[in-house]
């Protein structure tokens, strides 16, 4: 990791219980990124760690989608039914790429058995949860043994980002207007509690999952006016 990539780290997490744990893939590890493709990189870890087709899918925060998150979106990936969760009641329901939607905290108890999902998928949630060693553990709960956590969060790690963190909300409002096109409903406090890789290993590990794979990739065209899916 280098504090000249932008910030977003990408991880995926193998629950401790998952009998290939002890196995260490020689892309494992901390990798820096060139990439600007969020995309291209979440699919291609996906590609590597699935064991798999990732027939049910839980998006954590979903928010609001006008078709389903490009980095699920692939057919080799075999979702069948993908279900959202999210505080904001109108957001999740204005996502159209879900086949199922249900209003709840992620940092509280989910409505959904234990080991339902093979996959969950967080992109750019984990710095908004007040308690995420609380989401971490709900996580390790309702995944599969051989399931696969992917994360998506901004690197506090990078000078900028923690620059980023110091500015007020409505700064940031207009930041996000101007950059990526984020509404001002959609832009919400975030806390940063689970935003560097010690904190990432420490949550990871108390919370039952191994980090089976940790990248750092270069987004700040995010911030510069270029939108990019």
């Amino acid at each position: 990791m280098t504090t000249r990539s932008s910030g977003a780290g990408t991880e995926i997490d193998r629950t401790k219980d998952d009998p290939g744990r002890g196995e260490t893939p020689e892309w494992s590890g901390i990798r820096a990124v060139v990439e600007t493709s969020l995309v291209h990189c979440e699919r291609e870890v996906l590609r590597r760690s699935m064991r798999g087709p990732a027939a049910h899918v839980l998006e954590a925060g979903c928010g609001r989608r006008d078709s389903r998150a490009d980095s699920l979106a692939g057919p080799e990936l075999g979702v069948r039914r993908l279900i959202g969760v999210d505080l904001d009641a109108d957001a999740g329901r204005l996502n159209y790429g879900l086949d199922d939607f249900v209003v709840a905290d992620l940092c509280g108890r989910l409505p959904f058995p234990a080991g339902t999902f093979d996959l969950v998928y967080a992109s750019f949630v984990v710095e908004h949860l007040e308690a995420p060693e609380q989401a971490f553990r709900e996580w390790r709960r309702i995944v599969r043994d051989d399931g696969v956590v992917l994360i998506v969060t901004p690197n506090m790690a990078n000078p900028f980002m923690r620059l980023s963190a110091r500015l007020p909300q409505r700064l940031r409002v207009q930041l996000k207007r101007l950059g990526p096109g984020v509404a001002a409903r959609d832009v919400f406090s975030a806390p940063y509690r689970a935003n560097t890789v010690r904190s990432l290993r420490r949550i990871a590990d108390a919370s039952g999952f191994a980090i089976h794979a940790l990248m750092c990739v270069a987004t700040l065209h995010r911030y510069a006016g270029e939108r990019r899916t």
